[in-house]
């Protein structure tokens, strides 16, 4: 039971498809590693199915991709990513 005054927001399952495309988006051209292999990984999923995609079994990778090419947030882009990975 949620008490008066606080709110609880049920969060609809994102795809991870969708999620890769916004980090595309903000990730600059020239950080090529980064970019070829979330785009590679992204390719890789076209015959997954959508309750898959929504799942850890696709999450755990792009965490990792991340966490291997995002050592230090010291930029503004990076921060980004953290907030589109953590759906903020």
């Amino acid at each position: 039971m949620v008490s008066a005054g606080t709110e609880e927001e049920k969060k609809e399952p994102r795809c991870i498809t969708k999620v890769i495309d916004e980090m595309l988006n903000v990730i600059p051209k020239s950080e090529k590693t980064v970019v070829s292999e979330l785009t590679n990984y992204k390719d890789s999923l076209w015959n997954k199915a959508p309750e898959v995609l929504q799942g850890n079994e696709c999450w755990i990778p792009l965490q990792n991709i991340l966490s291997k090419n995002i050592t230090n947030i010291d930029t503004q882009w990076k921060e980004y990513l953290v907030r589109i990975f953590n759906d903020q």
